[in-house]
């Protein structure tokens, strides 16, 4: 930084700076020569010299002899500016502890007035298919980060399952705003492959990786979008959703699904493949043909 941003910065203004750096130059000047030597009215200098003194860079020295009063600017040593930042230093660390104690305070009414989040509870399939209607409203442009736990049958039924997946297909076909992770376990292969198998699309609407590590478990669906947290449970005697509406909370998920992202692999054609044929997949088709 140039000598005028950094007093700048310091807090000096324009004219201070520009007396000051004149008056350091000397061992005493007047006002009068610091006016012609500088350019600034001696109307002003005398306001600039008074703020100097009270920040403490110079001091003000009258003499009386036999000629009239006269005042004089005297420089201090310009170490005194580090001495000035480090009683700055300690007096704001002594206010910051004054202003911690009074925060909660603050807070409190601040808040009173203020809604800073929300949380709604949904209980049942008809809650469940409540936050699906608000996903399925969402424009193609938001970007949702998905914790998919791939959920079981059982609970919703198969025919809801593929019906919610076959439109989601449909809703988000050519866009690349979801990213989804999953682990990588005995389920998640089975879900995999047959819903592959249904349509290969599962895996191209969007983003999907997986994490293949023991560790790593889900036993719920998470959507995180904008400043708002979707669960989803529908797993053994469980079944509820839940919009939470939290910046906060919010951009702390989206960072946990990041770090996650980086780490995780994607889920290609060529692994769904290798996973093999769904056995459950080839047993459905079987029975619907032979009807």
């Amino acid at each position: 930084m140039s000598t005028y941003s950094t007093l700048s910065s310091f807090g000096l203004t324009k004219n201070e700076i520009i007396v000051y750096l004149e008056a350091i130059k000397h061992k005493e000047i007047s006002p009068f020569k610091i006016a012609r030597l500088t350019g600034i009215p001696r109307t002003t200098v005398y306001d600039v010299m008074m703020s100097l003194a009270l920040k403490k860079l110079i001091t003000i020295k009258s003499s009386q002899g036999l000629e009239k009063q006269q005042t004089w600017i005297v420089p201090q040593n310009p170490s005194v500016l580090r001495e000035i930042i480090i009683n700055r230093r300690k007096e704001l660390t002594q206010l910051e502890v004054d202003i911690v104690g009074l925060l909660s305070d603050l807070k409190d009414d601040f808040l009173s007035h203020k809604p800073n989040a929300d949380w709604q509870f949904f209980p049942g399939k008809m809650g469940i298919s409540k936050v699906y209607s608000i996903l399925k409203e969402l424009p193609n442009n938001v970007d949702i980060y998905y914790f998919d736990h791939m959920m079981p049958m059982d609970t919703l039924g198969k025919n809801y399952i593929n019906t919610e997946v076959s439109q989601t297909l449909k809703i988000r076909k050519g866009t690349k705003r979801v990213k989804t992770i999953t682990p990588l376990n005995e389920w998640t292969r089975h879900v995999l492959t047959y819903q592959y198998g249904r349509n290969k699309d599962y895996i191209h609407y969007h983003e999907y990786r997986y994490i293949d590590e023991e560790l790593f478990q889900l036993e719920h669906d998470m959507y995180v979008f904008l400043d708002k947290v979707i669960m989803v449970v529908a797993k053994d005697d469980e079944i509820w959703a839940s919009l939470l509406t939290s910046k906060l909370v919010s951009t702390s998920f989206k960072s946990i699904f990041k770090v996650l992202w980086n780490i995780a692999t994607p889920v290609t054609d060529s692994f769904v493949k290798e996973l093999g044929e769904n056995e459950f997949l080839r047993e459905e088709r079987k029975k619907r043909s032979s009807k």
